[in-house]
């Protein structure tokens, strides 16, 4: 009998016997047994600790074998107003930086960071302090987007057409002379409705971003200028043409009843559609009110983050806001591979703010967090 055949005879006899015999207690002697000679026997127990000694090596190789992982982290925030008393407070000042200052150090932890931008950049004439609803922010303001690490906001909001089309092409240019990306208003819909793409580590992240009214009149009137969220076989384009160049894709959303807590059916409506259609994450703001999180298909919906920067001091609600960040990862690729690897959700922490002096945020306190988070049923603050 050859070498090889004793193996394959002697080793699943060996397994069968020690769980009769109990050989964790005692090994017996199984050389007679199989007609062996002690130094055969010997021989045969010496390959299968070389074989299993072979195979932990082999796995322990593909340990370290096994393709690295990129990971970007992003900070997501709600609604960003910075006209009227906002505008206001940075004039005292002289620092359009003011209303970041005290969310600093969480700013400039990620790779990048993406919230909505409320209010048109003024074509012309800026509005500082009052309470029109027609905002108009000056240029110099959104320099604090840039130098916080705002990469991408969304544009697609009820307040996008304050200034007409001036203010939308006002608002691209200042925003594209920081290098900040923007999504949801173009010249024309099919430029609104084009994906924007963040680089992040190495990790391509694509936005598309739509708004449930294209002028602040509750939806009454569409425009060619701006994204609209019942327009869902756009959203199915734009989601197919950003899955075609993205390894994670992002669906935002303007919509919803303002002050409520729980969404209302178009913001549903758009946001399961957006998860059916391919995108792995939908934030949303508008409501001024935190709103309650879905997960749905086994992915994440922010129906409302609420405000980031807004003057709206007048409420305890409205001056409580809901910051994301989010980290995903992905296997980096080779050149050798084809089609680019998809992104995942690694996890979400949910990072409450208050909002102070018509323009500041601060993180909120423990008692505040969990406050917040207890008013949309949440009773922890890391998302998996």
């Amino acid at each position: 009998m050859n070498r090889s055949t004793i193996l394959k005879i002697t080793i699943p006899l060996l397994f069968a016997l020690a769980i009769l015999f109990g050989l964790s207690h005692k090994s017996p002697d199984f050389s007679g047994l199989f007609g062996m000679h002690s130094a055969t026997y010997k021989n045969s127990a010496n390959l299968l600790d070389k074989d299993l000694s072979y195979y932990n090596t082999a796995q322990e190789l593909a340990k370290h074998s096994a393709p690295p992982r990129q990971t970007a982290t992003f900070l997501a925030a709600g609604d960003i107003m910075l006209s009227r008393n906002v505008a206001e407070e940075i004039k005292k000042t002289g620092d359009p930086l003011l209303p970041f200052a005290k969310m600093s150090d969480i700013l400039k932890s990620t790779n990048f960071n993406f919230a909505n931008l409320e209010s048109p950049v003024a074509p012309k004439s800026p509005v500082i302090g009052g309470h029109s609803m027609v905002f108009a922010a000056p240029a110099e303001n959104i320099q604090g987007l840039k130098d916080y690490n705002f990469s991408i906001v969304n544009l697609a909001n009820n307040h996008s057409f304050d200034q007409g089309l001036a203010g939308i092409n006002a608002t691209k240019k200042a925003l594209d002379d920081l290098g900040i990306l923007h999504e949801g208003t173009g010249n024309s819909l099919d430029e609104a409705w084009q994906p924007a793409i963040v680089l992040a580590n190495g990790i391509k992240i694509c936005f598309v971003g739509a708004s449930f009214s294209s002028v602040n009149d509750g939806g009454k009137t569409k425009n060619n200028y701006v994204a609209r969220i019942d327009d869902l076989g756009r959203l199915k384009s734009a989601i197919l043409d950003a899955k075609s160049k993205c390894a994670f894709t992002i669906a935002t959303m303007h919509a919803g009843t303002e002050y409520t807590r729980k969404p209302n059916s178009a913001q549903t409506a758009f946001a399961r559609a957006a998860i059916d259609y391919g995108v792995d994450l939908v934030i949303g703001a508008h409501p001024h009110w935190v709103q309650t999180i879905e997960k749905y298909n086994g992915r994440w919906i922010f129906y409302s983050l609420g405000n980031f920067i807004f003057d709206q001091e007048w409420s305890k609600e409205t001056k409580e806001g809901l910051t994301l960040k989010i980290q995903i990862s992905k296997n980096q690729e080779s050149t050798l591979q084809g089609p680019a690897t998809s992104a995942k959700v690694d996890s979400i922490e949910l990072m409450p703010v208050i909002l102070e002096n018509y323009s500041t945020p601060r993180p909120a306190n423990d008692e505040e967090t969990k406050k917040i988070l207890e008013k949309i049923g949440q009773d922890q603050n890391i998302l998996n």
